[in-house]
C-alpha cells in the first residue's frame, strides 16, 4: 500500500463514522417515537418484537461506531506519529491539517498562507518524503535526507 493509501484510509472510515452516526440518530429518533406509540398500544398489542429488533439494530451499529472510531483514532496517532519524523515543518503542517484535521485544500490553502497549487505542489513532495520515512521505518532505516521543499 502507497502512502496516499494509506493515509486515505482515515479519511474513509471518518466518511463511515459519519454515516453511522446520522443513522443512529435516526433509528434513536424512531424507537423514541416507537416506544411512546407501544405506550398507548401495549394493552391491545404485542410490540415487543419490533422495539427489540429495533433496539438490537442500535446496539450492533453502536459498537460498529465505537470500533470504527477507535480505529480512526489509532489511525490520526500513527499519522502523527510518521508526520513528527518530517523535518519540514511546512510539510508536517500541511500533512496535519490534511489527514489529521481534514481540511479542504481551500482551507488548507488559507491556514498556510499559500495558493491551492503551492499546496498540491508542497503534498507531492510531502507524500514522497513520508513514503521515504515509511519506507525505512519497514526495513529499518531511519536515515531521512531533508527535504528539497523551499
Amino acid at each position: 500500500m502507497d502512502i496516499r493509501e494509506y493515509l486515505l484510509q482515515c479519511c474513509m472510515l471518518c466518511g463511515e463514522i459519519e454515516c453511522l452516526k446520522e443513522r443512529l440518530a435516526a433509528l434513536r429518533e424512531m424507537k423514541d417515537g416507537i416506544m411512546a406509540f407501544c405506550v398507548r398500544e401495549i394493552a391491545s398489542r404485542r410490540p415487543e418484537d419490533r422495539i427489540s429488533a429495533m433496539l438490537a439494530e442500535i446496539e450492533l451499529l453502536e459498537e460498529l461506531y465505537v470500533r470504527k472510531v477507535t480505529l480512526a483514532l489509532r489511525l490520526k496517532y500513527d499519522y502523527q506519529m510518521l508526520f513528527d519524523r518530517i523535518p519540514d515543518r511546512k510539510l508536517r503542517m500541511l500533512l496535519e491539517l490534511k489527514y489529521i484535521d481534514m481540511l479542504s485544500w481551500d482551507e488548507i490553502a488559507d491556514r498556510m498562507f499559500y495558493s491551492t497549487r503551492s499546496c498540491y505542489n508542497m503534498h507531492k513532495a510531502a507524500l514522497a518524503l513520508a513514503q521515504k520515512i515509511r519506507d525505512g521505518e519497514k526495513s529499518g532505516k531511519h536515515d531521512i535526507a531533508r527535504c528539497a521543499w523551499a
